[in-house]
């Protein structure tokens, strides 16, 4: 859960940054299109993100507004976002009341990752939000190479201050960190059943569907609790995991409203506002399937297959590829060439660091899985290994022969990597 930007500088875009037209949605503007806009959607290492955007915005080059086209909203649907401490670039802080003025009905927050990390701006962020009256959760980014209860007594000490806490406390499950499926299965059930200890809380589980199937085995295990899934589609995606609904679908990281600077994730809820208000008052079967009707063909689909991308990246890392065959193989996947251009040059600086998922590149390579599920994977994996991602940015400047300070750049990302 991470953000975008969007920069036109001079007659090219940034490419980590592109995209090449917004489609606005009741008041929120979604970016469609482009790299990362292709790429930006799924992409969430918000840190690197939002870095550039500040690089860029105190450069010389002119900020141009994009096209922005008008789509009627699915009906019934609750509409919501979900934030962190990226939403608050150089300590600014998020409006909330605007953020409901403009047809939003709930938020998640932040919380907490790992064994120690909080975010600074959670207990503001779900006590403004909640003033407000929006339905408020909050969410722990799970890192499974630690302890689970440790990490589930961290998160619940860290919600137990904010009483407004009106919906299910959320387990964001994305990466694996080296476990087999039977053991993250195993350290997942430690956590929930902690969680639920600690809080008196039912947990839900955010994830997405290559994660589930391929790094949990599609466990049914934890059908009974909420599930938030992430899909950057035009239509709603199917379940895993023996779920027989989605209650929240997380459609799209490049939202954008008034009241907070830059993008933020868009959610919607599986039912109107009398349904989430019953949900967040404990009726957790209190979705009314209004996914059932829904479809979004105007927003960018990142739902073509993966396979073709997938396999050139292993037969790049195996020395029997070079990146311009990649980056043909990302344009036909429906990548721009600049999008194309930006995925290799994560590639190349995952696979010089020698932390190129390549196992689970295999995994996708024989599965039904998408360019989005392939973009999530790619970019937890350098959220993993802390890569640093001036490398890979200043290839991408050379190839889109813009002038700005690479150098600048990667300090800027070294030092929020420090933090």
């Amino acid at each position: 859960m991470f953000c975008a930007a969007i920069f036109q500088l001079g007659l090219k875009f940034f490419s980590v940054l592109r995209c090449e037209k917004a489609i606005i949605v009741t008041n929120v503007t979604y970016v469609t299109s482009g790299i990362i806009g292709r790429v930006a959607i799924m992409m969430k290492t918000r840190r690197l993100k939002t870095a550039l955007c500040t690089v860029l915005a105190s450069s010389t080059f002119a900020v141009a507004s994009v096209q922005a086209i008008p789509l009627p909203f699915p009906i019934g649907a609750s509409s919501g976002i979900d934030v962190s401490g990226h939403q608050h670039p150089n300590g600014s802080s998020i409006n909330w009341q605007d953020v409901k003025s403009h047809g939003q009905s709930f938020a998640f927050v932040k919380a907490t990752e790992g064994l120690g990390w909080t975010n600074d701006f959670y207990a503001s962020d779900i006590t403004q939000a909640a003033a407000q009256g929006l339905k408020v959760g909050s969410y722990h980014y799970a890192r499974p190479g630690a302890d689970a209860r440790q990490q589930a007594r961290h998160y619940a000490k860290v919600i137990s201050h904010t009483p407004n806490h009106s919906l299910p406390p959320v387990l964001d499950l994305e990466v694996a960190e080296g476990k087999t499926p039977q053991e993250l299965v195993n350290w997942t059930r430690d956590f929930v059943q902690e969680l639920e200890k600690q809080t008196g809380r039912v947990p839900m589980i955010y994830t997405y569907r290559y994660f589930w199937i391929e790094q949990m085995a599609n466990t049914t295990e934890f059908s009974q609790y909420p599930l938030w899934l992430a899909a950057y589609q035009a239509q709603v995606p199917g379940t895993v995991g023996g779920w027989d609904q989605i209650d929240f679908w997380q459609r799209s990281s490049s939202g954008r409203i008034n009241g907070i600077v830059g993008d933020v994730d868009m959610n919607l809820f599986n039912g109107d506002d009398g349904e989430l208000a019953a949900f967040a008052a404990g009726n957790l079967h209190a979705a009314g399937n209004k996914f059932a009707s829904i479809n979004l063909p105007e927003l960018a689909d990142l739902g073509k297959s993966a396979g073709g991308v997938v396999a050139v990246i292993l037969a790049l890392s195996a020395g029997a590829a070079a990146a311009p065959q990649l980056i043909q193989a990302a344009e036909a996947a429906g990548l721009s060439s600049e999008g194309a251009q930006d995925l290799t040059a994560v590639v190349q600086a995952l696979a010089k660091a020698g932390k190129l998922p390549v196992d689970q590149l295999n995994k996708m390579a024989s599965g039904n899985y998408t360019v989005g599920d392939l973009v999530i994977l790619l970019d937890n994996a350098a959220h993993l290994a802390g890569i640093d991602a001036g490398q890979s940015s200043q290839a991408v400047m050379r190839a889109d022969g813009l002038n700005i300070d690479a150098n600048q750049v990667a300090r800027v990302i070294r030092g929020l990597a420090a933090r």
